[in-house]
């Protein structure tokens, strides 16, 4: 009887590339949905709110009666009729006369109308839900820090560190040197062209899941767009290294061309979006950026088998981002105004009266031949000063502030039609109101970004920085507060609106609608409003004597010289909130907003991240909302 050795069963097969990279696909998208699944009771508590969950996915018009409709008896109205007399009439808070400045603020004018309620104990009022960097602000203030010079915080780095090592493994596993194999590396690469065109889209699903605007996504945008390049790169070098040790090289690589169109536009992309060309050549990376995806998504198409269903599916999110636009696009005339008390410009588009939530921004592009022929193309993000549906009636209002070739264009643009104005002349036959202004066509693309599912109404205070232009979204914000506390569904009882100014001259244009916001709370009960302006450049000392002469500022309204110490104008903000309520149960938490330069955004996150974990949880908590 022969002996047979015994049958040992063959190895089982490890996943195959396409396997491997849906897996890993599989694993990303579970990740974005467990964050949503965490964001998920602050996506309910905001939609509960009746104004907070309000259609923003186009602007809508109001009808005419609705436009004529007067304000509110007893509401100081901030319309564009009232801001633009600033400056032009004998009531100017600040009078520029020669040399001498004469300052004179009127106090807060009587109340006629009876007092309103500013918190009601229906079940309308919005409720708050913790953020997870609220829940977590120990680790968060660490995580929130800078790391040495990279220009990403800590836990940024951390992030994409953990990312960068999964692509790297995924590449990797199994296929080590000296039998690597750069058909795993395509495919990871491949893999994540959903993810990054998700990310890169202005409508997306990932913004939608994690309540957070597309702008707040770019920076994972540029790092997924840095490991398909790398894992790009470790397919194509691969290959080459093959068809050399085996002699076909030249027959190989003339066999690929649409690999090769594809490696090429991603290249392309790579070299267009450093930092240095991007920001210094916006307009070149900006056409440059969808002629590099269109050949990546046409040369994948043709690559390999398998590769049509991956640019079907980045060519589809493409497409619904673009319907998506278009949908959001209006094309209106626009009242601009040159401001040089601000150094920017106003825009003022009354009919477009609803359809936004304070904090958010639009996208604008200008039609016009008192512009460059190119401008049509070119789209600008500027933040909406203006409330939806404001009981004045007014409209969407921008600021663009002179801080580029395009803003000082649209600048000297207001300023020449203004002169060609009072000769009697208009643009294509469109005549102006009296006022030095006039109508540009313009193209409104939006509302995006904004505060996500963080509702301000839902605190108990509000802390709210601007610096320079970004005082639209300290105007918005406050006007949204206050108009929700009118109508009963606020829960703010406190607020402090620090703006932050280079010349003191700007309060010429914007002390009328400040004031405004003052004698509006103070019909409210339980809510309290102060502003505090700062202003950082030196003045001349005829302005300096006038500044101390000013006694009849309006009440709670404090003009100071200098940068505010905001570490220290926070922690009295969070014990005043502590002193709204003697038990913590009744307090539902502080928001501190911000919108301004880089330097005051940081400035601002380190005072936040400052605050003791005692005195978050006696105020219910502090959430940041930059924009």
């Amino acid at each position: 009887m022969s002996s047979h050795p015994p049958s040992q069963s063959a190895p089982a097969p490890g996943p195959t590339n396409e396997e491997i990279a849906m897996y890993m696909n599989i694993a990303i998208w579970g990740c974005v949905g467990l964050f949503a699944l965490a964001n998920l009771p602050r996506a309910w508590a905001r939609y509960r709110h009746p104004t907070a969950r309000r259609s923003t996915l186009r602007f809508k018009t109001a009808s005419q009666k609705a436009n004529q409709a007067p304000p509110r008896q007893g509401v100081l109205r901030t319309d564009s009729t009232a801001a633009n007399s600033i400056g032009h009439e004998d009531n100017s808070p600040i009078k520029d006369k020669g040399e001498s400045y004469a300052f004179e603020f009127s106090p807060t004018s009587p109340v006629e109308a009876p007092a309103l309620p500013s918190t009601t104990q229906s079940s309308s009022v919005p409720a708050r839900a913790h953020s997870l960097a609220a829940r977590f602000h120990r680790a968060n203030r660490y995580l929130h820090r800078p790391f040495l010079n990279t220009g990403y915080s800590i836990g940024q780095s951390i992030a994409f560190t953990i990312y960068s090592t999964f692509i790297v493994f995924g590449c990797f596993y199994r296929t080590f040197l000296p039998t690597f194999m750069p058909r795993r590396a395509g495919s990871i690469a491949i893999g994540q062209f959903p993810l990054i065109f998700a990310l890169g889209a202005k409508n997306n699903i990932v913004g939608f899941l994690l309540g957070v605007g597309y702008e707040k996504l770019n920076v994972w945008h540029r790092w997924v767009g840095k490991t398909i390049f790398f894992a790009s790169l470790a397919h194509v070098v691969g290959w080459l290294v093959r068809w050399t040790i085996s002699g076909k090289l030249v027959k190989a690589t003339a066999g690929h061309p649409e690999g090769w169109a594809m490696f090429g536009g991603l290249c392309f992309l790579a070299i267009i979006s450093l930092p240095p060309i991007r920001k210094s050549y916006y307009r070149v990376f900006w056409h440059a950026h969808w002629i590099g995806y269109l050949s990546m998504i046409i040369g994948l198409g043709f690559h390999y088998d398998e590769g049509w269903k991956w640019s079907v599916i980045a060519g589809s999110m493409l497409v619904f981002d673009h319907i998506c636009r278009l949908f959001k696009t209006t094309f209106v005339y626009a009242t601009v105004t040159a401001i040089p008390e601000l150094g920017c410009t106003r825009i003022e588009v009354p009919h477009l009266t609803s359809g936004w939530r304070a904090g958010q921004h639009v996208r604008l592009r200008t039609v016009s031949t008192l512009m460059g022929p190119l401008d049509t193309f070119e789209a600008h993000p500027l933040t909406i000063a203006t409330v939806s549906e404001s009981d004045g009636g007014e409209g969407l209002t921008l600021y663009a502030k002179n801080a580029g070739d395009w803003t000082n264009r649209l600048y000297e643009a207001a300023k020449g039609a203004q002169k060609e104005l009072e000769g009697g002349s208009t643009e294509k036959g469109l005549r102006t109101a009296p006022e030095q202004s006039t109508k540009m066509r313009m193209v409104i693309e939006g509302p995006y970004g904004g505060p996500g599912h963080d509702v301000f109404s839902s605190f108990s205070s509000a802390f709210i920085v601007s610096g320079g232009s970004g005082i639209t979204f300290g105007l918005s914000s406050v006007d949204e507060i206050l108009r929700e506390a009118e109508i009963g569904l606020a829960k703010t009882r406190l607020v402090q609106f620090v703006w932050i100014i280079q010349d003191p001259g700007c309060l010429t244009h914007m002390m009328l609608v400040l004031q405004t916001f003052i004698n509006r709370a103070a019909r409210l009960r339980n809510i309290k409003v102060n502003i505090d302006i700062y202003y950082t450049r030196a003045i001349p000392l005829s302005m300096a004597q006038a500044l101390e002469n000013a006694t009849s500022l309006p009440e709670h309204v404090t003009l100071n010289p200098g940068r505010p110490k905001l570490g220290n104008m926070l922690e009295r903000f969070i014990d005043r909130t502590r002193e709204l309520e003697e038990s913590s149960n009744n307090l539902h938490g502080a928001v501190v907003g911000c919108c301004g330069p880089v330097s005051l955004g940081e400035s601002v996150k380190k005072a936040t991240m400052g605050i003791k974990g005692s005195k978050r949880s006696a105020v219910g908590g502090v959430e940041l909302v930059e924009e």
